[in-house]
């Protein structure tokens, strides 16, 4: 045995001490542990290593005559010599509670547990030598240190058992009270998660969120526990009618049979059940295949602008592909975003002195950019927090200069207006899923500061691009519960029929509803700034280019909040929409409770023409 932590990263090596025995063997002098090149070694390393509360220090050396109290954690900057004297000190300080540390863990490996595997482990499986584990993460408890023997094993068990003083509430800490010492077990999957870097981020153990143990292996449905509502564990006491979890100080671990998920003390998920989740981060990886999160969660991706966020029933996710527009949106499994070039996202685009696309600054990226891997906006900041992210980008124009413009665009506008690739306009939006007490209901805030005046805009804030599949469309009026379906609008029509004006779209100031035939995936959008703007829409297309022998997967229906300024342009816009998700019956309960908190009074404009219902 090498002595190193089998559990431990690299990045907290220690200096091995003397294997300690039944008899509570005296170490030996930090001279002697230093005499191979290999300890030596590892000393070099822990030496040069930062000294703050994510290392570990080295193992025991000779006792020191000292009460100094240990010492802060040092600042990045630090000198090398700082470094050194503090690592001593907190040998020093350490070496204050060795001797009752290792009588304590002698006592414990005298114990019997109740998992005879784990069992048979702790009294005949090889053993580490003993090692002072990470700081604890809890408040007050930084400077009581924790001692850690590893009981490694070749048949996927492992094991570790943790000691430290633990005074009860209002007693001074005394390290030769023997009352005072605790210990506990840590083993199987639980042992594999809590020491695992990648699940808690390169802090495991001692040093995670959790900090140290504060139980053996326990049984939730015998014990309670506050995460016994959370649809994993509620499937395996179905299952098995048993709940194995250890309490730590900080929240739990739950074995849930093959994964591991943190909860916290409140009994919500920390992030995502181990081997492929993190336990400070919401993902959807899984030792299955995706899961499915249980409350808000938020983490960054590979690259800068990539996210995922969202809840327990709404997904989403930006990319740097996209120019962080959000490019993913999903709810019970189905897709709300169609995604197929740069101009299919939930996103904001504006034209602006009525050049249409050829002076329209877009979120996502360019024309040119189709469905490839980049986009020509550039990313200027991205912050991600739990159910929510916000990020800021110097839009792109739709248009590259002297692009030709679409016929559509009128023979006033042949080719792009603006003489750069991306505008100086800064767009910032900040998209948080959950407000309002209800999980599918997302706030949708943008701010537009323009670097130069204008005359006109028109502003999409937000629009989405759906999958062909949400091919009925509702209006519904919020303050009176009025709802009517309307018919089918053919925007990109045969361009042999000589009618077709292309680009047909339906109006009107009455919010709209889209959804799946069956109506049980549907998308909302509601703004409270209708009555702020006169030239506010909910507006409305339908694109079938299926009608002119085109691929299928380019159909789409597009919905979106539209305001028309006919003035002089404010240098900053604000706006905020919402956008709520669910089947059609939910999304106008939601609306409608949305509207009661801030009524509007507009006078409602409904399409023209008949509705189907």
């Amino acid at each position: 045995m090498d002595g190193i932590s089998r559990f431990s990263s690299q990045s907290r090596i220690s200096s091995a001490s003397t294997q300690e025995s039944a008899s509570t063997q005296e170490p030996t002098s930090s001279a002697e542990a230093t005499d191979t090149p290999r300890e030596r070694e590892r000393l070099d390393l822990f030496l040069l290593s930062r000294f703050e509360s994510g290392n570990t220090v080295r193992a025991f050396s000779e006792p020191a005559a000292t009460s100094k109290p240990p010492p802060p954690p040092l600042p990045p900057d630090a000198t090398p010599e700082a470094r050194e004297q503090a690592v001593q000190q907190w040998q020093d300080y350490c070496n204050e509670f060795k001797l009752n540390a290792l009588t304590e863990l002698n006592r414990k490996r005298g114990t019997q547990l109740p998992d005879d595997a784990a069992n048979a482990l702790l009294h005949a499986g090889p053993r580490s030598d003993v090692y002072v584990a990470g700081r604890s993460t809890v408040g007050g408890n930084e400077n009581i240190p924790a001692f850690f023997q590893d009981f490694p094993s070749s048949e996927d068990r492992q094991m570790q058992l943790y000691t430290f003083c633990r005074p009860p509430e209002g007693q001074d800490l005394k390290p030769d009270d023997r009352s005072q010492w605790v210990s506990f077990e840590v083993y199987g999957d639980i042992c594999k998660a809590y020491s695992d870097p990648s699940f808690t981020s390169g802090k495991e153990g001692t040093n995670s969120v959790l900090g140290f143990p504060d139980s053996g292996r326990e049984d939730a449905l015998k014990t309670g526990a506050p995460f016994l509502d959370d649809p994993d564990v509620k499937a395996l006491a179905d299952a098995r009618g048993a709940v194995p979890f250890q309490q730590f100080q900080n929240g739990y671990l739950v074995d849930l049979g093959g994964k591991v998920q943190a909860f916290g003390l409140d009994g919500k998920r920390l992030g995502t059940a181990w081997p492929d989740g993190k336990m400070d981060a919401g993902g959807v990886g899984g030792p299955t295949g995706p899961q499915q999160p249980t409350g808000p969660y938020g983490v960054y991706g590979p690259q800068d602008g990539d996210t995922s966020f969202g809840n327990e029933m709404v997904q989403l996710g930006t990319s740097r592909r996209f120019g962080g527009a959000i490019d993913s949106l999903v709810y019970d499994g189905k897709q709300f975003v169609n995604n197929k070039d740069h101009g299919r996202q939930m996103q904001v685009a504006y034209s602006l002195d009525g050049n249409g696309e050829t002076l329209m600054p877009t979120e996502a990226g360019n024309n040119q950019d189709h469905d490839g891997l980049t986009s020509t906006t550039k990313i200027l900041g991205v912050r991600v927090e739990d159910g929510g992210v916000t990020t800021t980008v110097n839009p792109a124009y739709w248009l590259e200069p002297n692009e030709p413009a679409g016929g559509y665009n009128g023979p006033d506008a042949p080719k792009a207006k603006n003489l750069t690739e991306v505008s100086e306009d800064t767009l910032s939006k900040t998209v948080k899923a959950g407000v309002g007490g209800h999980p599918n209901v997302i706030q949708y805030d943008t701010n537009i500061h323009l670097a130069a005046p204008h005359q006109s805009m028109y502003l999409e804030a937000p629009t989405n691009y759906l999958p062909p599949e949400f091919d009925r469309h509702f209006r519904f009026d919020p303050a009176t519960g009025e709802t009517h379906e309307y018919p089918r609008v053919h925007s990109e029509l045969d361009p042999s029929d000589p009618n077709n004006n292309g680009f047909n779209d339906e109006g009107g100031n009455v919010p709209l509803i889209v959804s799946s035939p069956d109506g049980k995936h549907a998308m909302a959008m509601w703004s409270p700034d209708e009555a702020k703007y006169d030239d506010l829409q909910y507006r409305f297309h339908q694109f079938d280019m299926a009608n002119v022998g085109g691929d299928t997967t380019y159909n789409a229906s597009k919905m979106g909040v539209t305001i028309g300024m006919g003035r002089d342009v404010p240098q900053d816009i604000n706006t905020r929409t919402y956008v709520i998700v669910g089947t059609v019956e939910e999304v106008k309960a939601r609306l409608a409770e949305l509207y009661a908190q801030n009524p509007t009074g507009v006078e409602r404009q409904w399409p023209p023409g008949e509705p189907l219902s």
